[in-house]
């Protein structure tokens, strides 16, 4: 039997085995007779169709049937005669025929009330498609019709299947798809209609009606009419609660039993679907699922949400325990929520007949009660099921714990944007507003009741202003006009009802936790617990009951650290309640030892090999190091110079340059005079360094030359050779290497007087860098060599990355270029694993440079592209452009321009959207340069201009390259001399930077001297 399949990529296929077709025309020609099978189609229909008019004859027609017919391997299958060609197959062979029967069959089974037949037979026939209908019958004007009707034809059969869905009772879980079918086709009334019915059957009458008015406005909006005839009746059917909206085929509706006591709700649920889906599969194969999350995270409204698409014959029933205390019997709250006389028999008794499902909401200030209930009902009952919510875990064998997180960032804006439109109809979310949405959404964690009462506040106050006032949250995050009980109409009142639900001690290890800005390492928290007085063997298990109440959430950091966290308005409630406890500044004390102790250690150890784990505490403890630093400056300033200096290598390490040197100078000005001589020199030398490194070298020497003054007055050796080794960097900096040569000596020789090989080795690092700059590569060798032999067993990964890239440096000077791809290979590695990305994309750029210069190409354009992900990730652009350059220099080379140009024309827009820079003429040149082989007009003005500007800047690298092209160019002309004379300027330069050019930038110079060889060759040249 063959089957000819077209609904989607055409297929043949003869007793279930595919037949391989030939593509093009000749497919073409087979998918126009199937979709008329069994019936002649006439040549000149066929040609008029395919070829659209083409000069093409019946030859080229029957060269394509034949190709068909040798294909089907069966030549009866294709016939012809005076009416045409014919597939001679049944037409329900051919799935675009087949399904319209079925489309019919669907139809009048559902107009009969047999809603099982009707979904059977559209599951069936939407089956059959499978992707683009007719995807292989080309983009002909007569394909139009037939994909409009079987477009057409899916829908209905959609519609027929959604509608059956909803007549066997399973609304519930079709209702978000057809949400999403009428924004998809807003026009199709039955679509709507499966929606309304849909609603009204799960009991949201009033949603029901709401899409009704949804439709009728969008319908004499768009076309002017009023809703047809179907939808009208559903309305009137509606408004009269009438018996024919009940399900069909006799099975039980909503409306026809039992369903509960679920609430109608006012407003949507935003942003939960996934939430809403993945709870209501666990309750269909786990009796007893609990929600657990924070105060305000949504867990009522959603566990609502999951109830409203079930419909059990037993119904579904909403238990609210907030109103209970532990002094009330919870099986009689219970049988009194459903209308039952007694208590837990009777509750046996109900639960043992149709299929229930309990929603036990709010369960954390009960749940010893709760928990022996439940459990005492599921095992006494097999047709029950438990929906709990709460703060804990009912901690039963069986329990499925789902945790209910806060809302993405984009779904918090959603949110916020619906009900502030609820409540002020002008509303509007636009570019103004947006950015102080999301900045009120980020500030309220994501937390749906405090985005809401912020919402609320649209009434009277700008999202400006709602945004400035958060600092104050409490009072600004309260409804006073809803009618809600307490806890769900104020944010305090919510946190509040779970903080008292605390053990004192659990309290306390709120108050502890709500010193830290940005979470806290379990020993950070057992060091403020146990100055708050919870007893030391106690805190691991105050750690985890608050984790368990969901008001601490626990992180796992990519390192397999743990961090312990407060949502910020649960860590400003706590905050309150710890200044209300008169103890906040012995938090704040604990917290702030905390900090200068690992400071302290990070002092210690971070120019050795435990440097991976003083920059782990930099990175994580950032927000809690600049809160110490703060709480210091009033209460302990002496405190905060420990601080700030102790982590003040860390920070040159980490690269905090204006960061660290800010948090030095500002506690060195907090303690004042009563900071030692000492102390006060040595966080003038740190806050130097750190500002030479990001390149504010006024602000450097002032600090330099305070703390070498108050050195000197010390006569502390020491301290003078830091000095004059903080000074040597910064001279590296100023463009003086003399100077830091010199005092790069003075202090190295100090320092192995004292035997420090640390601070010999980095002397030696700033000698290699300032004998380089002189042009002494054999100085800077020797002492590149030694630092690195000092290094070395100490394990200071950092100071290793910059000797490495200077002996990289030094040994591509000298043209030894295994060497340096050797060094900077090293450098880069050591880099992108210390995490210093933007140090990573310098060294990967240089040793893609050097690659090059080496031949390896293969090689080189990887390294090159590994540079442009660094750069990329570290966010440092300037080196991501160098990187582009150097890339789009090796790919012109090897031939592949349109890459080339492209990657060169991105680097332009940036140097010029960026005010140029080093970098930015060269890109120029080579632009130039690519242009001119590629035909540019202009390209002979803007190398000429480039090379204005590089001799008038001294740049002999651009000046050999622009000569290079400007020489070609001049022989393609004929002007031989003038070629000539550019490419012996441009030799000249090249002689005296061998270490900058190569091979590879020779194209244009080489293309040049053929040009001009051939032209002296011949007769008449000039």
């Amino acid at each position: 039997m063959i089957t000819v399949a077209v609904l989607g990529p055409t297929e043949v296929r003869r007793d279930g085995e595919r037949l391989p077709l030939p593509s093009g025309k000749t497919t073409e020609v087979l998918v126009r007779l199937a979709l008329e099978a069994g019936r002649p189609v006439r040549a000149e229909r066929i040609i008029e169709d395919l070829w659209a008019g083409a000069a093409t004859g019946r030859n080229t027609l029957q060269s394509k049937v034949s190709q068909l017919r040798r294909a089907l391997a069966e030549p009866g299958l294709v016939t012809s005669g005076n009416d045409g060609y014919t597939l001679n197959a049944d037409p329900d062979s051919v799935d675009a025929l087949h399904v319209v029967g079925l489309a019919a069959s669907a139809t009048a089974s559902r107009r009969t009330g047999d809603a099982a037949a009707a979904l059977e037979v559209s599951t069936e026939g939407l089956a059959l498609f499978c992707g683009d209908v007719l995807a292989d019958a080309g983009e002909g004007d007569w394909l139009q019709p037939h994909r409009a009707r079987l477009e057409e034809v899916r829908l209905g059969l959609l519609e027929d299947q959604l509608a059956a869905r909803v007549d066997l009772g399973l609304g519930g879980d079709v209702i978000g798809e057809l949400e999403g079918l009428v924004s998809q086709y807003p026009l199709r009334e039955g679509l709507w209609c499966c929606l309304i019915t849909a609603l009204y059957r799960m009991g949201r009458q009033a949603d029901a009606l709401a899409a009704y008015t949804r439709v009728r406005e969008l319908l004499v909006d768009e076309l002017g009419l009023d809703p047809g005839p179907s939808l009208r009746a559903l309305e009137d059917q509606i408004l009269q609660q009438s018996r024919a909206l009940d399900s069909a085929g006799g099975r039980p509706s909503v409306l026809a039993g039992p369903v509960g006591n679920l609430p109608a709700l006012s407003s949507s649920l935003v942003g939960r679907a996934a939430e809403v889906s993945a709870v209501h599969a666990l309750l269909r194969h786990r009796r007893l699922v609990t929600v657990v999350g924070p105060a305000g995270v949504g867990k009522t409204r959603l566990a609502i949400e999951v109830a409203r698409g079930l419909a059990p014959p037993g119904g579904v029933w909403l238990v609210r325990l907030d109103g209970v205390d532990t002094t009330m019997s919870i099986p009689r709250t219970v049988a009194e929520t459903l209308r039952l006389p007694g208590g837990k028999q009777m509750l046996i008794e109900r639960f043992t007949g149709a299929e229930t499902v309990l929603v036990l909401d709010n369960c954390e200030h009960v749940v010893d009660g709760v928990a022996e209930l439940t459990s005492e009902l599921l095992d006494a009952t097999t047709q029950l099921r438990v929906l709990a919510t709460g703060q804990v875990r009912l901690d039963l064998d069986g329990e499925t714990v789902y945790q209910l997180a806060p809302l993405s960032i984009a779904d918090s804006v959603a949110l916020f944007a619906g009900r502030a439109a609820e409540i002020r109809k002008q509303f509007v979310l636009d570019a103004e507003t947006a950015t102080s949405v999301e900045e009120v959404c980020l500030s309220l964690d994501g937390l749906p009741l405090a985005i809401e009462l912020a919402a609320a506040r649209v009434r009277s106050l700008s999202v400006q202003d709602i945004a400035r006032r958060l600092d104050d949250r409490f009072a600004l995050l309260q409804d006073p006009t809803s009618r809600r009980p307490e806890r769900r109409r104020a944010l305090a009142a919510a946190i509040g009802w779970s903080y008292e639900l605390l053990f004192p001690d659990e309290q306390r290890g709120l108050w502890a936790l709500s010193c830290f800005a940005d979470g806290a390492p379990l020993d950070a928290a057992e060091h403020v617990l146990t100055a708050l007085g919870v007893p030391q063997a106690s805190v691991v298990d105050v750690v985890d009951r608050l984790a368990d109440r969901s008001l601490v959430s626990v992180e796992v950091t990519p390192e397999g650290a743990v961090r312990y966290r407060l949502l910020d308005s649960i860590r400003d409630f706590a905050l309150d309640r710890l200044r209300e406890s008169g103890l906040v500044d012995d938090a704040r004390a604990a917290h702030a030892a905390w900090l200068a102790a690992a400071a302290d250690r990070c002092d210690a150890t971070v120019r050795g090999k435990r440097q991976p784990d003083c920059l782990a505490v930099v990175r994580a403890e950032r927000a809690n190091i600049d809160a110490a630093l703060t709480w210091s400056a009033e209460h302990d300033q002496q405190l905060g110079v420990r601080i700030a200096t102790g982590f003040g290598w860390t920070w040159v390490v980490h690269g905090d340059g204006v960061a660290g040197a800010t948090h030095v100078r500002g506690a060195l000005q907090a303690a004042g005079s009563l900071v030692t001589a000492r102390a006060r020199a040595t966080g003038l030398l740190l806050a130097g360094w750190l500002e030479t490194s990001a390149g504010n070298l006024d602000q450097a020497e002032a600090d330099l030359d305070e703390g070498l003054c108050l050195a000197k007055q010390l006569a502390d050796d020491q301290l003078r050779a830091d000095a004059h080794r903080h000074l040597a960097f910064l001279r590296i900096q100023q463009g003086r290497p003399q100077d830091a040569l010199e005092l790069a000596t003075a202090s190295r020789t100090v320092y192995r007087s004292l035997g420090l090989d640390w601070e010999v080795a980095t002397s030696l690092v700033l000698a290699s860098y300032a004998s380089i700059m002189l042009g002494d590569t054999t100085s800077a060798t020797e002492a590149a060599n030694e630092a690195m032999q000092l290094l070395t067993p100490i394990g200071d990964s950092w100071a290793l990355v910059h000797a490495d890239g200077m002996l990289g440096a030094i040994a591509q000077a000298d043209g030894r270029l295994d060497e340096a791809a050797s060094f900077l290979a090293r450098a880069a590695a050591a880099s992108e694993r210390l995490g210093f990305l933007g140090q990573a994309a310098l060294h990967l750029t240089t040793l893609g440079r050097v690659e090059q210069r080496a031949g390896n190409t293969v090689a080189a354009i990887e390294t090159l592209e590994r540079a442009l992900v660094a750069a990329g990730h570290s966010g440092d652009l300037r080196i991501a452009a160098t990187a582009r350059v150097n890339l789009a220099r090796l790919l012109r080379a090897s031939g592949r321009l349109d890459t080339a140009l492209i990657l060169l024309e991105q680097t332009d827009r940036w140097y010029r959207a960026s005010g140029g820079g080093d970098g930015a003429l060269l890109t120029r040149c080579l632009l130039a340069s690519l242009s001119s082989a590629t035909g540019s007009a202009r390209a002979a003005e803007q190398l000429a201009s480039v090379l204005e500007e590089a001799l008038s800047a001294g740049d002999a690298e651009v000046q050999v390259l622009a000569s290079d092209a400007l020489a070609r160019l001049a022989a393609d002309r004929g002007d031989l001399r003038a070629a000539q004379r550019l490419l012996q300027s441009a030799d000249d330069l090249r002689s005296e930077i061998p270490h900058v050019l190569d091979d590879l930038d020779r194209v244009d110079a080489q293309l040049a001297r053929l040009r001009i060889s051939s032209g002296f060759d011949q007769p008449g040249a000039c």
